[in-house]
């Protein structure tokens, strides 16, 4: 989408699952100043939804209601809402997953892409979204990252949670844990470095990234000891990304490298499976995390956490994250 230098970016925000905090913390977010000021927003959601999140919390958010895409050129409101679907607004007190949740989640976030591949929105933020419920819907998706995969076409995406000092790029995702050692491969752990390199430099301004890589074993293998798969996969990737320019270091202990990480030694960590990297990375930045999806051709963030049916309903969901979330889509949407 081009701009001219008055006009600002237009933002998408899904909805995310009915029956958690999305809709409360999209509310939250786009009540900020702050937030308000740097964008307008397109609410890709339910009508009925939006406007019980906003009663309850007693914030009255003034939005225009859209049919289509192209009606956003004609609007005089900083926030619109493209309302899709149906839904019965009593299962929200329900505060647990279902089908009917999950079906218009998957509706909303599909909605989504399809407006950033298009051009008619800068960027794409989502809101949390249950896998249970996208599954009881009747998908198979096991996420966020997949489905952007997916329907974007992209080759390769990568996984990025960046909050506070700590940016970590994921070679795997949402699988089992058991299947982590089988499912890595030198090309995918290259990939993910060189994938990280090149946004490190585009979207948060390193001239040249300093990237660590954790091992998959204990003490990375202690010299294969505890596993042959830092000799097999890791030490390779890592060797041929110093052969394409990038400054790589690795494998490097995982109950060490996020302390180095911290100190300010390295600007990215690659971690090899999912819990690796996202339980520092929330016990670091929990309220403030940002899931960034690399390798797809827009730009999509998300807050780092999910749908929180336990507290949903309750006025109490903090929204800094998604307020984060946001930021980091405009920060990045202006490099474009």
């Amino acid at each position: 989408m081009k701009k001219n230098k008055k006009s600002k970016l237009l933002i998408g925000i899904t909805m995310g699952d009915p029956c958690g905090i999305g809709p409360e913390i999209i509310v939250k977010s786009l009540k900020s100043p702050a937030v308000r000021k740097i964008a307008n927003y397109i609410i890709i959601g339910n009508e009925k939804i939006l406007e019980q999140a906003a009663r309850a919390l007693k914030i009255p958010l003034k939005y225009r209601i859209i049919s289509h895409i192209s009606e956003t050129k004609d609007s005089k409101r900083p926030i619109t809402l493209l309302s899709i679907g149906n839904f019965n607004s009593n299962l929200m007190k329900q505060k647990k997953a279902t089908a009917e949740g999950g079906e218009l989640s998957v509706q909303f976030v599909i909605r989504g892409i399809n407006l950033a591949m298009s051009g008619h929105i800068d960027a794409l933020v989502t809101a949390p979204i249950c896998k249970e419920a996208i599954h009881l819907g009747g998908y198979s998706y096991p996420g966020h990252t997949e489905m952007l995969r997916i329907f974007s076409g992209a080759e390769r995406v990568v996984m990025l949670m960046a909050g506070g000092k700590l940016r970590v790029a994921f070679v795997t995702t949402h699988i089992a844990l058991k299947d982590v050692p089988q499912s890595i491969n030198v090309e995918d752990v290259l990939g993910t470095i060189i994938m990280s390199d090149d946004n490190l430099k585009q979207y948060f301004g390193f001239k040249m990234p300093r990237i660590a890589v954790c091992g998959l074993n204990p003490h990375a293998g202690e010299e294969g000891i505890f596993g042959d798969e830092e000799r097999k996969v890791i030490i390779p990737a890592v060797e041929k990304a110093r052969k394409k320019g990038v400054l790589c270091d690795g494998p490097v202990s995982a109950d060490t490298i996020f302390y180095k990480a911290l100190k300010g030694a390295y600007d990215a960590v690659v971690a090899i499976y999912h819990d690796q990297g996202a339980i520092p990375l929330k016990l670091h930045a929990f309220e403030t995390g940002v899931n960034i999806t690399l390798g797809i051709p827009f730009i999509r963030t998300s807050p780092d956490h999910g749908t929180a049916y336990d507290i949903a309903g309750k006025g109490i969901a903090v929204p800094h994250s998604m307020m984060e979330a946001i930021k980091t889509a405009v920060r990045m949407a202006r490099c474009r």
